[in-house]
């Protein structure tokens, strides 16, 4: 009976028997180009054939130049997360106060909308195929630390180079209880008011999921996954064991903040990432290109809407964020 395309992946002996070309027993690099050929297809082997070769590298743990079945089964689950991934839309902060409100982007000076990631994010939405999608809200309560206007409620480190009577929107000041370094906003996404609600125009999917962050009094929470529940665990992580979220692709609001924070921290656990291009805006310009570039440095991928519509769509792979998954192993 010929081998079928998923019996090629049901377990290392398969794989090695489909790539082991010379029947050694092992994959040499050439054998692996291939196995990574099949799975990313030509044209991402060619340009990121140094990503390829280090990801062998990191396989290939004696470094004796092949890999043997152990070493396939030690990366075993590094392969079916490529073949069988688990995609999640993470769609952060499209608020109104990020929008029309006390924050809104347009309001800043540099030529940002927020209200233009709603219609690409709704696209996303409608005609992505994920196995999740998630809504973050900024969710402060009324005596949040992050309030300019409400800087007289707590004391200032006496080595704050920004004073009480100094201090105005936008500084940052150096708290004394507790020792935090913190930016003033303006009033914004309190809890349980307009401001803090996701857009009326953003597509809300019944089966998603929604996170607040920013609960605390005194503590700011920029990443989605900053948000701990009583155990100290994060709570989107949580989410994310529940159904072995493998690939994450984050859009929303704002780049330069709370969406650069967030593929940060999503980078640093270990998962293949994508941010979402033309779905985020943020406030300052130039703060956005070292918002992108922190990503990619990091292993992030950058893509557009239809780009990541290919990945999830059409059984497309980024090699980019495989790499990043094998050396997080």
């Amino acid at each position: 009976m010929a081998q079928t395309e998923n019996d090629i992946w049901v377990s290392p002996a398969a794989i090695l028997s489909k790539f082991d070309v010379d029947a050694d027993g092992t994959l040499d690099y050439m054998e692996f180009r291939a196995l990574c050929v099949h799975l990313f297809g030509t044209d991402e082997v060619k340009e990121h054939e140094w990503r390829v070769r280090e990801i062998f590298e990191l396989f290939d743990l004696n470094g004796n130049g092949t890999l043997n079945e152990q070493d396939l089964r030690r990366y075993y689950e590094w392969i079916r997360a490529t073949v069988y991934p688990v995609n999640v839309l993470l769609v952060v902060d499209v608020q109104n106060d990020f929008i029309d409100g006390t924050l809104a982007l347009r309001k800043s000076g540099y030529g940002q909308d927020g209200a233009k990631v709603i219609e690409p994010i709704n696209r996303l939405l409608k005609n992505g195929r994920w196995n999740k999608i998630i809504y973050s809200q900024d969710w402060h309560p009324k005596d949040h630390i992050s309030f300019f206007d409400n800087l007289a409620m707590r004391e200032l480190h006496p080595e704050s180079k920004i004073t009480k009577k100094m201090a105005k929107l936008f500084d940052t000041v150096d708290f004394l209880q507790p020792h935090v370094t913190q930016k003033l906003w303006p009033k914004h996404c309190v809890m349980n008011t307009w401001g803090a609600e996701l857009h009326k125009d953003l597509l809300i999917v019944p089966s998603s999921k929604q996170v607040y962050k920013g609960q605390h009094c005194d503590k700011e929470t920029y990443s989605v996954f900053g948000e701990k529940d009583a155990d100290g665990t994060s709570e989107l992580i949580k989410i994310f064991l529940d159904f072995g979220c493998t690939h994450l692709y984050v859009c929303g609001l704002t780049y330069d903040v709370c969406v650069k924070e967030t593929c940060l921290d999503g980078l640093r656990y270990g998962y293949r990432l994508a941010v979402v291009d033309d779905c985020c805006r943020g406030i300052k310009p130039d703060d956005i290109t070292i918002a992108k570039n922190l990503i990619t440095e990091n292993g992030g991928l950058l893509a557009s809407s239809d780009h990541v519509l290919s990945l999830v769509n059409e059984g497309k792979q980024s090699l980019i964020m495989a790499h990043h998954a094998a050396r997080s192993m």
